[in-house]
């Protein structure tokens, strides 16, 4: 009799710096004192790299890949300057400056090719939502709520998160910090 592993779902992220965290945090709480209760009102800051649902054995494997990608990045500082609310995608977001929208895109492009004939879930384009699943009312509240946004800092590690069931959030379980080692002369990619 064969057993089938439990699965969980994960998340790779971009995880900015706890300041940067908690001041998308309060933007969060000023957008739900003008429009109410809305859907990632309660996510942390994050650029979502890519999702997907694992075992345990299969994890590991994306434990590995992600320490593994992070031994060769380098920080980069980054910025965040625009802000869009759109009815289409009823959403408000927060939008990388065009040399750090470059950089992010690289960087996420980059990480994925080594998976894609893997399982996963791709983010979109590089942002950190504010709010999600907006409803017309709740977009039109949005309206003008921020004027000038500039969050700065250093792009320097990927989290890994695992969604808890109990609070319907993900939540960071393991840190990887950019190490910029050269990549040894003549290394093959294991993933690529």
């Amino acid at each position: 009799m064969k057993t089938k592993l439990k699965k969980d779902w994960y998340s790779i992220v971009v995880y900015p710096q706890k300041g940067i965290i908690n001041k998308v945090k309060i933007m969060k709480y000023e957008l739900a004192d003008r429009i109410g209760n809305y859907k990632s009102r309660n996510s942390e800051a994050h650029i979502t790299i890519i999702e997907f649902e694992a075992d345990l054995n299969e994890f590991l494997f994306y434990k590995y890949y992600v320490k593994n990608f992070c031994l060769y990045q380098k920080p980069e500082h980054i910025s965040f300057n625009e802000i869009v609310l759109s009815k289409q995608s009823k959403a408000l977001v927060l939008l990388p400056a065009i040399a750090s929208k470059i950089y992010l895109r690289d960087l996420l492009k980059n990480f994925r090719r080594g998976l894609k004939h893997m399982n996963v879930t791709n983010g979109s384009v590089a942002h950190i939502s504010i709010g999600r699943a907006l409803d017309p009312n709740q977009i039109e509240g949005a309206n003008n709520i921020f004027n000038n946004i500039n969050l700065d800092f250093n792009c320097e590690k990927i989290a890994i998160r695992k969604f808890n069931t109990s609070i319907g959030q993900f939540e960071v379980i393991y840190e990887f910090f950019f190490q910029g080692k050269p990549p040894v002369k003549g290394q093959l990619s294991l993933f690529q």
